[in-house]
């Protein structure tokens, strides 16, 4: 039988936490704002994280540029904002919210429970513009390719807090692998290049047509091609995605009813943020709340979420890694 075990160790100069569950390697580094910086399938090698391949890891302050600065790859959490914004609603109003949110800036608290058999890594962040705690904690056991992560989020004010989230993991993608989504989802479109790689800013049903786009495989690395989408709330039977590959599948899924939306970043050697080479990586992102600003989706969607004075809010994610067929 599969053994768990944990190592502290170091990643690239920071303090990290290994976890091994004899089939899923995860690292997960609290000092860079609670990031995930490897998940990998050990009985392939499959890294399912990209890495940027130039941008090192360090400390950068609340109010950095994340895409100079942290857009290193692996998995973050954004909250809460995706872009920079200036918090819509009063009593913050006119607070900033910076570029991928709060969270990835800071060094949050960390706490791992060991089990007979599983282990839970609870990361706890404190909010900046806004008053409120955030928490995730992975859940993983031995001999289980599967990650159980539980979220939640507690109001610390007397007035309502608005809100979005999504969960930010870069994926390591090739060519010819394949993005599986729900059919039925409707999907909105934040942005393209080229501009008119879609006929329409609304689009029905996946795979959906896109010029330059095969869908659901991949492209060349030079496609070119860079999209964001995110969908309307999703029907309980929708609420899933994966990415497959020939040696494996990564898949999510998670309850609609208190996780309502996916998102999709898509960069296909389009784009870098350095200036460098163009990206080739995937961003697969259940979310909350229409992308990618909280004042776009409070003012002009209506699409975001609210806790109530005091209150909290919980939604969960599984994120499973199937071998080989």
């Amino acid at each position: 039988m599969s053994q768990l075990s944990i190592t502290r160790t170091r990643t690239n100069g920071f303090d990290s936490i290994h976890v091994h569950t004899g089939v899923v390697e995860l690292i997960f580094i609290p000092e860079l704002g609670g990031k995930i910086s490897s998940l990998r399938d050990t009985r392939t090698g499959r890294e399912w994280l990209w890495r940027h391949p130039r941008l090192p890891y360090k400390r950068v302050s609340h109010g950095s540029s994340y895409v100079r600065e942290a857009d290193t790859g692996g998995w973050d959490e954004c909250f809460p904002s995706v872009s920079a914004c200036e918090y819509p609603s009063a009593p913050w109003q006119g607070a900033a919210i910076q570029d991928h949110g709060e969270l990835w800036s800071q060094s949050p608290v960390f706490e791992i429970e060991e089990h007979a058999g599983s282990a839970a890594i609870r990361t706890t962040w404190q909010g900046n513009a806004l008053p409120y705690t955030f928490t995730r904690t992975i859940h993983l056991a031995a001999g289980s390719a599967c990650l159980r992560v539980d979220y939640g989020v507690m109001s610390q004010s007397d007035q309502p807090i608005n809100f979005v989230w999504c969960i930010h993991p870069l994926l390591a993608i090739g060519p010819g692998m394949e993005l599986r989504l729900p059919p039925a989802a409707r999907f909105n479109v934040a942005g393209s290049f080229p501009s008119d790689l879609l006929s329409s800013n609304i689009v029905s049903g996946y795979p959906f047509s896109a010029s330059g786009l095969d869908l659901p495989r991949l492209p060349a690395r030079d496609a070119g091609i860079s999209l964001k989408i995110w969908s309307d709330p999703l029907p309980a039977d929708a609420a899933w995605a994966a990415l497959a590959a020939r040696d494996g599948e990564l898949r999510m899924r998670w309850d609609a009813s208190l996780l309502p939306q996916l998102a999709v970043w898509m960069n296909l050697g389009a784009w870098a943020g350095d200036g460098g080479t163009p990206y080739f990586n995937l961003g697969l992102e259940p979310c909350i709340g229409a992308q990618d600003s909280l004042a776009d989706a409070v003012t002009q969607y209506g699409v975001y979420a609210s806790l109530a004075p005091r209150e909290s809010k919980a939604w969960w994610l599984e994120i499973d890694l199937s071998g080989p067929v």
